[in-house]
């Protein structure tokens, strides 16, 4: 009978709340520390969904937007890379960056006049966010791809000669009044896999959103970009390096700016845009925040940022892990890595936990390699996720973080969701908070005071 079919189905949860499934339409309600979502807010539209949110630099907001999404300006030649793809081009990243803190490959050693020579990062390249830029006098516009896992920022060069494709033309330093560089001093960024880049130091004024110009400003020229999975490094124009070290963007900016902080929005979906923020705009923009600090705390690998995370929630429950299980090597924030990374024995409680708040739907055996916690959606307009929340040390307490219930799921494909973390590997040392649990947060690094914001509710 039809009555029958569109009755809403009643299913005890492990806390002895109730929930129902709203297979046709109906509304259900949510016990405590869940919440009722819509599937398609969990989805990215078709096309660029903008808002008014954000600060504002006269009549623009300097944005970060995914080069997969619909409000990349390049969309129509951009190819849009499957699940399999990106989570493939993450592992090899996350694999890299163990490999860094394993072996401290990083290169130290400055030429006289202050150039890094060489930039030794055994790091896979990834990410998906873009940020504009203009470079030169009159300045020429590129979409560099934001990484706070780089220190220095590379363009790929009009004097390039391998490894040229790019999504926006070369850059010309001809074209530039204000251009100067030292071809006594080569540039070099080396990658885990075999790829890299050379070229030659150069400097020229940077202007950005927010800042304005910035003089004399250091970035590597990019005359051979080789890179060893052959996909280009995406195409990507270059790399903006928001790293710590004195050749990061975040430290060439000091002087313009009398705040050492940088913050960054990430949107809900790649068809939402985000926010980059520097210096005063980026104090002012958390002010409109309702921030939780946790420290920076020191780690092997000096360019990342690290954090003390000390435990996790899962409906309100925090998971049975001595803290130790989680500080033993320590947590990596990185805007390139794509879903976040635990220790082996972390992880099988967080899974366990989760998949018993979400025993009311049909778990998906073997449909992902790397994610292991993965269901179907489809027929259903509602769905009841769990709270998540991440605990970070604070002196003797905790700063307790709670994700956007966007950082939790991964859209596999229009069908699949799955659970946006996975197990580290044997040989990996160190756990990463990738970019989809930073969705919903304007992420603060304030340098000054050594401490990271994650910022919710922040007003128009």
């Amino acid at each position: 009978m039809a009555w029958i079919i569109k009755h809403i189905v009643t299913i005890c949860f492990f806390l002895g709340y109730y929930q129902t499934l709203p297979i046709y339409g109906e509304t259900i309600r949510a016990p405590p520390h869940y919440k009722v979502v819509n599937v398609s807010s969990l989805e990215p539209k078709p096309y660029c969904q903008r808002s008014s949110s954000g600060s504002k630099i006269g009549s623009q907001k300097l944005e970060i937007v995914s080069r997969f999404g619909p409000c990349f300006p390049n969309t129509n030649r951009t190819k849009t890379a499957s699940s399999n793809e990106l989570l493939n081009w993450d592992q090899a990243r996350v694999r890299s960056i163990n490999k860094r803190v394993n072996d401290h490959l990083y290169s130290n050693s400055l030429s006289e006049d202050g150039l890094d020579p060489t930039i030794e990062g055994k790091y896979e390249f990834g990410g998906v966010y873009n940020v504009k830029i203009g470079l030169g006098t009159p300045k020429q516009d590129y979409y560099l791809m934001m990484d706070t896992g780089s220190q220095p920022t590379w363009v790929r060069c009009q004097s390039c000669t391998k490894g040229c494709k790019s999504e926006n033309p070369l850059y010309d330093p001809s074209k530039s009044s204000t251009y100067t560089n030292n071809t006594s001093v080569p540039f070099r960024v080396g990658y885990g896999d075999n790829s890299y880049t050379n070229g030659i130091w150069g400097c020229d004024t940077l202007t950005i959103e927010g800042i304005g110009a910035i003089n004399n400003f250091r970035f590597g020229c990019g005359q051979e970009n080789v890179d060893g999975t052959g996909n280009n490094f995406g195409d990507v124009a270059g790399i903006l390096g928001l790293g710590r070290g004195e050749l990061s963007f975040p430290s060439q900016i000091q002087s313009a700016s009398s705040t050492q902080m940088f913050s960054y929005y990430v949107p809900l979906t790649n068809s939402h845009v985000g926010n980059l923020e520097f210096g005063n705009e980026a104090k002012k923009k958390s002010y409109a925040c309702s921030n939780q600090f946790t420290p920076l705390v020191k780690g092997p690998e000096p360019v990342f940022y690290y954090l003390d995370l000390v435990g996790i929630s899962v409906a309100g429950n925090k998971l049975n892990v001595t803290s130790t299980t989680f500080t033993n090597e320590g947590t990596v924030i990185d805007s390139g890595t794509v879903i976040t990374r635990l220790p082996r024995v972390v992880y099988s409680a967080f899974r366990a936990a989760f998949r018993q708040s979400m025993s009311s739907y049909t778990l998906l055996e073997n449909v992902d390699e790397l994610m292991d916690t993965c269901y179907s959606f489809k027929g259903y307009e509602q769905i009841v996720l769990p709270e998540i929340k991440f605990h970070f040390r604070e002196g003797t307490s905790t700063t307790d973080v709670t994700l956007s219930y966007n950082g939790i799921l991964w859209m596999k494909n229009d069908r699949v969701k799955c659970l946006a973390f996975a197990a580290k590997e044997s040989d990996e040392h160190v756990s990463i908070i990738g970019y989809v649990q930073q969705r919903g947060f304007n992420v603060l690094y304030d340098l000054e005071r050594e401490r990271i914001g994650f910022g919710s509710n922040c007003a128009s």
